[in-house]
C-alpha cells in the first residue's frame, strides 16, 4: 500500500510533465484503468522480492546496536546500488531516474517495517502512524502538483519536426501496428486505427495509399488517405525531438486507447 500511495502521488504531481495525448489526465487514467490494479499488484509484489526482502535481510544481520538505524539505511542503499547497476547496464536508462525511482518507493515500506520491527508495534499502532505520514506526503504531493501545473515548469511540450523526419518505417506493439511513409508521398500501413470513434481494436485497415504532413499548433499532423479504408486517424507526433514517436486515439470516448508508434 506504501508503494502503491508513492507511486500514485509521483504520477500526479507530474502529470504535467508527459503527454496525455490529447485525452486529458482523467482520460489516460481512464483508458490505464483495466491493467492498473493487476499492474499495481505485480509491481508492489516485484519491489517486495527484489528490494524490501534484501535490505531488510541486510538491516537485520547489521542491526546490533548501537547504530543500527544507519546500517539498516545502508542495507538499504547497497540494494539499491545493485538494482541500478543492473538496471542501467540491461535497459541503459537515466541513473539519477533509476535511483529515485528505486529507492524511493522502497523509503515508505522500508522505514515501516525497520520502525515496526523495531518498536513491536501490532497492525492497528502501524496503520495509524503509516496514514499519519502518507496524508502529510499526499498533501505536499498535492500542493506540488498544483504549483507545477499553475507555473507550467516543466510542462511537456510535443516536438516540432520537419517533414524528413516523418519519412520511414514506424512500428508498434512489436509490430503489429505498421506503417512506412516515402519521401515522395506514398503510404503503407497495417492495422491503421479507422475514425469510427466506437470501432474496436479489431477494426482497423491495411494498403498503400498517401499521406500529407500538416504544420499546425498545438500539434503537426500526419493525415493520410487510403483507397478501400475510408477515413483514418491521423497520427499526431510525441515522444521528444530526439525520439520521436507518432500516435493516434481510438475507441470509445469514455474510453480511449492511445497506439503509439516509434522508430524500429
Amino acid at each position: 500500500m506504501a508503494q502503491f500511495v508513492v507511486a500514485g502521488a509521483v504520477f500526479l504531481a507530474t502529470a504535467g510533465m508527459r503527454d496525455d495525448h490529447g485525452i486529458g489526465l482523467v482520460g489516460r487514467a481512464l483508458a490505464m484503468a483495466p491493467r492498473l490494479l493487476l499492474l499495481v499488484a505485480f509491481a508492489g509484489c516485484l519491489h517486495w522480492l527484489l528490494f524490501t526482502l534484501p535490505a531488510m535481510a541486510l538491516a537485520r544481520l547489521l542491526a546490533d546496536p548501537p547504530g543500527a538505524a544507519s546500517r539498516a539505511v545502508l542495507g538499504a542503499a547497497a540494494v539499491t546500488a545493485a538494482h541500478m547497476a543492473w538496471a542501467v547496464s540491461v535497459w541503459d536508462v537515466p541513473v539519477g531516474w533509476t535511483v529515485a525511482w528505486i529507492a524511493g518507493t522502497g523509503v515508505l515500506p522500508v522505514t515501516a517495517a525497520w520502525y515496526a520491527h523495531r518498536r513491536s508495534l501490532g497492525w492497528g499502532a502501524m496503520a495509524t502512524r503509516i496514514g499519519a505520514v502518507t496524508g502529510a506526503a499526499l498533501l505536499v504531493t498535492a500542493v506540488g502538483g498544483f504549483l507545477l501545473e499553475w507555473t507550467g515548469w516543466h510542462r511537456y511540450e510535443p516536438p516540432r519536426l520537419d517533414r524528413r523526419r516523418y519519412v520511414g518505417e514506424w512500428v508498434g506493439a512489436g509490430g503489429a501496428y505498421s506503417l512506412r511513409l516515402g519521401e515522395n508521398g506514398e503510404a503503407e500501413g497495417q492495422n491503421l486505427p479507422l475514425v469510427d470513434a466506437y470501432a474496436t481494436q479489431w477494426e482497423t485497415c491495411a494498403g498503400t495509399g498517401t499521406w500529407a504532413f500538416v504544420p499546425q499548433r498545438p500539434r503537426d499532423r500526419i493525415v493520410l488517405t487510403i483507397p478501400g479504408c475510408g477515413a483514418l486517424r491521423d497520427w499526431q507526433p510525441t515522444g521528444s525531438a530526439d525520439r520521436p514517436q507518432l500516435f493516434a486515439v481510438r475507441g470509445d470516448p469514455g474510453s480511449p486507447s492511445v497506439i503509439t508508434l516509434y522508430r524500429p
